[in-house]
This record gives structure tokens, sequence and C-alpha cells, in this order.
């Protein structure tokens, strides 16, 4: 049950960035909207590894050489999972959708850790157990 609900609230977390993208979020990146020529509403790969990956560098103290082989990661990972979501959700598979992005978790968490120095990794971890993507939609784990 655990699993299934990790995986649920990864899959909002990509929902909610594409839906800050499209409110502008009212943050510094705002203006960022609409890059990348993706239509449908989206934000681009690129948009989206590249807000990423300034945010942890400012978040987690990445150096640039450090910020640009996250960027990379990023990249590859957004590029990598949505062929993957479009490949399961034509075909309807939504526990593949979620052993998809379970694993594609994993990937990039194993790929963070040899970017990142011991110090960074441990506050990237306490990042992500203080935000899971349930509570940055607003929701409460009390």
């Amino acid at each position: 049950m655990r699993k299934l609900s990790l995986l649920f609230t990864m899959l909002v977390a990509f929902g909610l960035t594409a839906a800050y993208a499209q409110g502008g979020g009212g943050g510094q990146r705002g203006g960022q909207r609409g890059q990348g020529g993706q239509g449908g509403g989206r934000m681009s790969p690129e948009t989206v590894a590249k807000e990423r990956a300034q945010d942890w560098q400012e978040k987690f103290g990445l150096s640039d050489e450090q910020y640009k082989k996250t960027y990379d990661v990023l990249l590859e990972n957004q590029n990598t999972m949505r062929e993957k979501m479009r490949e399961l959700m034509a075909s309807g598979d939504r526990e593949g959708m979620r052993s998809a992005m379970e694993e594609n978790q994993k990937a990039l968490d194993k790929k963070l850790k040899e970017i990142f120095t011991e110090a960074q990794w441990t506050k990237y971890e306490a990042w992500k157990k203080e935000n899971p993507p349930m509570q940055r939609r607003g929701g409460s784990r009390d």
C-alpha cells in the first residue's frame, strides 16, 4: 500500500508541475511558461529540468558543475519518463504506469547520488520526506 501511495503521489507531482507552469505559480520563473514549443499546456522537458535543477542548486548548494550534471540527468529522466508514459497510457496499463514511475524514481535517485555530495544527498533525502507530492498539492499527513 505504501508503494502504491508513493507512486500515486509521484504521478500527482508530475501533474502539478505542469499545472504550476500553466498558472505561472506567481514565482520568479512564471515568465518561462510556454517555452519549448510543446502543445497541450505542458512544459517542455528542458524547462522542467532547468527549473528543477535551479531549485535544487539553491536548496542543496550545488556547484555550477553539479547543476549542469543534474540538469542533464533530469532532462534524460523527463524524456524517458514521458515516452514510457505515452506508451503505457495508450495501452491503459495503470499498474505498469505505477511501476514505471517507481523504477524511474529509483534510477533518478541513483544518478543524483553520484552527483551530490554526502551533505547534499542528506538534504535531498530530507527534502523529499518533508515535501511529498501530496503535501505540495495541499493535502496533509496528520
